[in-house]
């Protein structure tokens, strides 16, 4: 079958709701990049999530460094029908209360 790998790199805010789409896109594994979760309860609920869906989560820095990010663009580079898509969301307004 198909191997999804998804990583989050959004506001902390949204990483609940994106891992949760994730996970029902079918990804086998996701990277998020920290803290992860704005509190301890998110992220003990997200662990419970995937492990409940047999998804490995891989947590680390930012993603413009990340050892998984290169090797994922150069596995899709040498795999014939493979592909790496970024999506970026930044749709909110740049003030204190959308961060």
């Amino acid at each position: 079958g198909v191997k999804r790998l998804a990583l989050i790199s959004g506001r902390t805010i949204d990483n609940p709701r994106l891992l949760g789409e994730a996970i029902a896109a079918g990804c086998s594994v996701i990277y998020l990049e920290k803290p992860g979760a704005t509190t301890v309860a998110e992220l003990e609920t997200m662990k419970k999530q995937a492990a409940d869906a047999n998804v490995e989560i891989c947590m680390g820095y930012n993603k413009n460094v990340c050892k998984y990010v290169r090797n994922a663009r150069e596995f899709a580079a040498s795999t014939e029908g493979s592909h790496v898509t970024f999506v970026s969301n930044n749709t909110y307004e740049n003030n204190a209360s959308s961060l």
